[in-house]
């Protein structure tokens, strides 16, 4: 659908979608474009490439307050102080997690 809908704009090179469907030439003037399948591909690969490092890095970061029980009760502390008992954390909220956010830079 999503494609489909990128088809139809002609000259949409605003998005990454856009630019993987839009004509490539090659140097003997030959003109290809990239098959659905191939599209597909490229967007699963950009998508689980992105994911992998934010996963070693929560996991690093998990692994550290495991073994450093002190810095664990005052990333605890921060977060019960900034977002209280029962609030879920939000994107705008974590930016007041300053000692949560230096943790996951370790």
């Amino acid at each position: 659908m999503l494609i489909d809908n990128n088809n139809k704009i002609q000259n949409n090179s605003e998005n990454l979608l856009a630019l993987l469907m839009s004509p490539h030439k090659f140097i003997n003037n030959e003109t290809q474009r990239l098959g659905l399948d191939e599209i597909i591909d490229n967007c699963k690969n950009f998508y689980l490439t992105g994911k992998e490092p934010i996963a070693n890095s929560i996991s690093w970061a998990i692994l550290l307050l495991g073994l450093n029980q002190e810095w664990q009760s005052k990333a605890r502390e921060e977060v019960f102080h900034v977002l209280g008992h029962h609030t879920p954390p939000t994107a705008e909220t974590l930016r007041d997690l300053k000692l949560v956010s230096l943790l996951m830079f370790l």
